[in-house]
Order: C-alpha cells, then structure tokens, then sequence
C-alpha cells in the first residue's frame, strides 16, 4: 500500500506541474482557453484580469505539486499531502459538475481534463481513509 500512496502521489504532482506550468508560464496555452481565442477579439494582452486568475490557479495548483512532493519524502507529511490533493482535485470536480448543470457540456478536451481529475481526486480520496481511520484509532 505504502508503494500505491507514493504513486499516486507522483501521478498527482506531475498533474498539478504540468497544469500550473500551462498557467503560470504561458496562459495562452491553457485547453481551456480554446474557446476563447475562437472570437478573434479576445486576447490576453487586453485581459490582464483574466490573465491575473489564472495564473493564481496556477500558483494553487503549484503549491498543490510541492505538498505532493514533500508528502513522497516524507511519510508523516502524507496526511496533509493526501488532505491538499483532495480538497483540490475535488473541488475542481466539483466546480466542473457545477459548471455542467448550470452551464452546460464543455468541451471534449475540458471533458478529458476532467475524467483525469474524477480519477485522481477518487485515488486521494482512496488513500486518504486509511490514514485518517488510522490516526482515528489511536486517538
């Protein structure tokens, strides 16, 4: 169990790196801007607050990849590290569901976005019960 917690710690962090690196260093390459960009009239040098969100994301998502680090050398960080990948693959989920009742289906890429993330937030979820049944045991 112990190798499948570092898995999915590692499969976690290159998630959020490579969609935080997407954000912060080039937004203009981000899947779900595609839309966007389709009018002609939308740019990003003219929406510096659109531009300012998402690299805030992105940062979140940054930090989210250093806890899932740290949480892969450090057995007794795997709590807080299975805590933060939770709370944000979950609730990027959770917008996501939102966002497809209220608004509508996105995308297909969006969609394939957001299959990952169902994934990855279940396999937290997964090994997050354990520790924490664990740490409720000994208490």
């Amino acid at each position: 169990m112990q190798y499948f917690k570092i898995s999915i710690l590692i499969l976690s962090a290159l998630a959020l790196l490579y969609a935080s690196s997407t954000r912060l260093l080039d937004p203009t390459n981000a899947v779900f801007l595609d839309t966007y960009f389709e009018n002609p009239a939308n740019s990003l040098t003219t929406d510096s607050e659109l531009v300012n969100e998402i690299r805030g994301v992105g940062a979140v998502m940054l930090l989210g990849a250093i806890v899932a680090l740290l949480g892969i050398r450090r057995a007794d960080f795997r709590l807080t590290a299975f805590t933060v990948l939770t709370v944000i693959f979950g609730g990027v989920v959770l917008g996501r569901s939102i966002s497809i009742v209220i608004d509508g289906m996105p995308n297909t890429n969006l969609l394939r976005a957001m299959s990952a993330e169902v994934v990855l937030a279940l396999l937290n979820i997964f090994c997050l019960i354990p520790i924490l049944s664990k740490d409720t045991q000994q208490a």
